[in-house]
């Protein structure tokens, strides 16, 4: 092989092995948000999402969230593309994917009473914790996690925690009550997404061993030239 086709051999591999492996996904980053939260027999839903900051790293700039909801019954088993929109960042919007909700750090049993400062987990599927802070008072905290990105490329590991805005009047019995309800159970609540860990877009691992193996093959070849 000729010295040109060994530059140019060289060249399309490094070619390769840059124009995945080292797109760029979101940098770390927090984006903070409220709204209103409605639980009943079709599931979670959400709205009236607004942006309140302060936004730090990449959701800097943030103007609007679009936030979506989970239909069904609450379960931990979720994947839902494009679950919320970050619109205004300087790098463009953010899109994130849900791909599970954490089970709620609760109990069953202090589902059936009222006791101060118990956990209230409806089932070991639910993603929804209920917690007895007073006789009268109670908090509500939701916790997921899946991936942020945008068009730039590449994915970054996001966790997002939902939490009542301010304490809610009642008990966890009836609040329970209120969730199977006709109307079901609204709250306020506190939206924090959380982006940390960068991971390598999809097929980063293959053409990354495709690279390694092209430039091999050109060092045994010079070798034996």
């Amino acid at each position: 092989m000729g010295k040109f086709r060994k530059l140019s051999l060289g060249l399309g591999v490094l070619a390769l092995f840059s124009g995945s492996a080292f797109a760029t996904p979101i940098g770390p980053g927090v984006a903070h948000a409220t709204g209103t939260i409605l639980i009943d027999s079709a599931g979670i839903s959400f709205s009236n999402f607004a942006s309140t900051g302060p936004d730090t790293g990449s959701y800097m700039g943030t103007t609007s969230v679009t936030q979506g909801n989970l239909p069904g019954p609450p379960t931990v088993a979720v994947n839902i593309t494009d679950w919320v929109t970050f619109n205004g960042p300087v790098t463009g919007a953010i899109l994130f994917d849900l791909q599970e909700m954490d089970p709620g750090f609760g109990t069953l049993a202090p589902c059936f009473a009222n006791d101060l400062h118990t956990s209230c987990t409806p089932s070991a599927t639910s993603p929804i914790t209920l917690v007895q802070i007073s006789a009268n008072e109670v908090l509500l905290f939701l916790h997921g996690g899946g991936i942020a990105y945008n068009a730039t490329g590449g994915t970054t590991q996001t966790v997002v925690d939902f939490t009542s805005q301010n304490y809610i009047p009642g008990t966890i019995t009836g609040i329970l009550a209120a969730i199977h309800s006709e109307n079901g159970f609204t709250d306020s609540v506190l939206a924090t997404y959380t982006s940390t860990v960068s991971l390598p877009e999809p097929m980063t691992f293959s053409t990354m061993a495709v690279g390694f193996l092209g430039l091999g093959l050109i060092y045994r070849r010079r070798k034996k030239s």
